[in-house]
């Protein structure tokens, strides 16, 4: 029997429900998977860079007068002969690779823990992924097997944006003042607990 003012257990919110008992929903697990799956995405572009990488190379001397030429008669050492220095495209991709993932390991660890602020963090580097993905798969006009991994890196980044956002990730996420999805207030102990004053107490 339901006592009058107070809420049936069946009609409380879900978000509320999934805050108290600290369990994740669904949008946090796929945006965690969707993020590692960019890492996974990043990783395979390295590859592919270092499997076509006259390609690349080549795609940068046509962009470039004189480049052209040199690249077509002698590769990449006509290039060094004919004082041209392309960008170390392999490099800096590697060093991509390695940062990305070291912050999706780190943000991922305070996401799952509920703290706003790893949410905020794997949507800055989406923003910086989807830039990079843009650059790189169409403004740069690559090799076509890099402007598929370029779409398919956009699909991976939307899907992460639109999991951190959703509503069931919003209402597992504490503010940024509390230490997770059923983070303690500032109050007195006893009153956390729900317990009253402890007879006798001073």
């Amino acid at each position: 029997m339901e006592r009058r003012g107070e809420t049936p257990v069946s009609q409380a919110a879900p978000t509320a429900q999934t805050a108290a008992t600290g369990s994740q929903p669904r949008s946090v697990l796929l945006a965690v998977r969707a993020a590692w799956a960019l890492v996974g995405v990043i990783g395979l572009t390295v590859v592919l860079m270092a499997l076509f990488y006259d390609d690349v190379v080549g795609s940068w001397a046509d962009r470039h007068e004189g480049a052209s030429e040199a690249f077509a008669q002698g590769g990449r050492v006509g290039l060094e002969r004919a004082g041209f220095a392309p960008p170390a495209f392999l490099p800096v991709a590697a060093t991509m690779l390695v940062v990305t993932a070291m912050l999706v390991w780190v943000l991922t660890v305070f996401f799952h823990e509920g703290h706003r602020w790893g949410q905020l963090g794997l949507f800055a580097l989406v923003l910086v992924a989807v830039f990079a993905s843009i650059a790189l798969g169409f403004v740069l006009s690559p090799p076509p097997v890099f402007v598929v991994v370029a779409v398919v890196s956009l699909l991976v980044e939307g899907v992460i944006a639109v999991c951190l956002w959703h509503p069931d990730t919003l209402g597992y996420l504490a503010g940024p003042w509390l230490d997770g999805p059923d983070g303690d207030s500032d109050g007195d102990p006893d009153e956390r607990s729900g317990a009253g004053p402890v007879p006798g107490a001073a």
